[in-house]
């Protein structure tokens, strides 16, 4: 349980930072607590991937969330749907949706789906904000994380303490180890 709270508490003020830093404050709007929730999904992943002994989650966390992002933007650039609040042609999917659900498919598939309770939660309420902004239709926060399950499925290992893949190089070479335990 100590870990897990630390988890929380570094999540909960690097999400309060950044969203300080990039959109002038927590909770002036719905868009700005959804974009909170969005952050701390993805920093509750991070730490939990930084937990490892090496840095194969922190990759594939990394790998799933940039496919899923890239999807979900090439999709919109199709301009198949107007958003609720008629702004423009992107409402399908959600990028936000596909950014938090990436980050909590990661922990439930890398680690098991009791801590995935957490950051699932998290990404609810980010596309829960998305749908209360009018920024979305429930339908482009379900294909969000549609797409991001197709990749973090994917890409993202279960974890597994007693495998360990290493890299190293020189000049004069590149070298790559494999370590499991039977």
């Amino acid at each position: 349980m100590p870990r897990l709270r630390t988890l929380v508490t570094i999540s909960v003020c690097g999400a309060l930072t950044a969203n300080n830093a990039i959109a002038g404050g927590p909770f002036s709007n719905t868009n700005k607590f959804g974009d909170l929730f969005l952050v701390m999904t993805a920093a509750y992943a991070l730490g939990m991937s930084s937990t490892e002994d090496n840095f194969d989650g922190t990759i594939e966390l990394g790998a799933s969330i940039l496919s899923a992002q890239l999807a979900a933007e090439g999709i919109k650039a199709l301009e198949l749907e107007e958003r609720p609040n008629g702004s423009d042609r992107k409402s399908l999917p959600s990028g936000h949706a596909a950014g938090a659900f990436s980050s909590a498919m990661f922990v439930h598939k890398r680690y098991g789906w009791k801590p995935a309770i957490i950051p699932y939660a998290m990404a609810t309420i980010t596309g829960w904000s998305r749908v209360q902004a009018d920024a979305h239709y429930w339908h482009d926060v379900l294909a969000g994380a549609a797409i991001s399950a197709l990749f973090t499925w994917a890409i993202v290992d279960k974890y597994d303490p007693n495998q360990n893949v290493t890299l190293s190089a020189s000049s004069d070479n590149v070298r790559i180890g494999f370590q499991t335990t039977f």
